[in-house]
């Protein structure tokens, strides 16, 4: 449950990420203002940077606002960036 919270909350804060190089600060102001650990940042937006497939998931993932309810919809590929990006 942990995991899904800080994950949804992450992908939630990359909605309005329009490039590359602003999904770690997008995370991180998210995490930042939730009180959340932000260390997976810079890990989820190097992973989603390395697959582009995933950047459109991720904006479409944060249009749902329960986060458990935005893992539970995320790919097996984008679950697994989020698993191993937050904590």
């Amino acid at each position: 449950m942990k995991v899904w919270i800080s994950a949804g909350a992450a992908a939630a804060a990359l909605v309005s990420v329009a490039w590359a190089g602003e999904w770690a600060d997008a995370c991180i102001a998210r995490l930042e203002a939730d009180g959340r650990d932000t260390s997976g940042c810079q890990c989820l937006e190097d992973a989603i940077t390395a697959n582009p497939s995933l950047e459109e998931e991720f904006r479409s993932l944060a249009e749902i606002a329960d986060p458990q309810a935005r893992y539970e919809a995320a790919s097996d590929e984008a679950k697994a960036a989020m698993d191993d990006c937050t904590r």
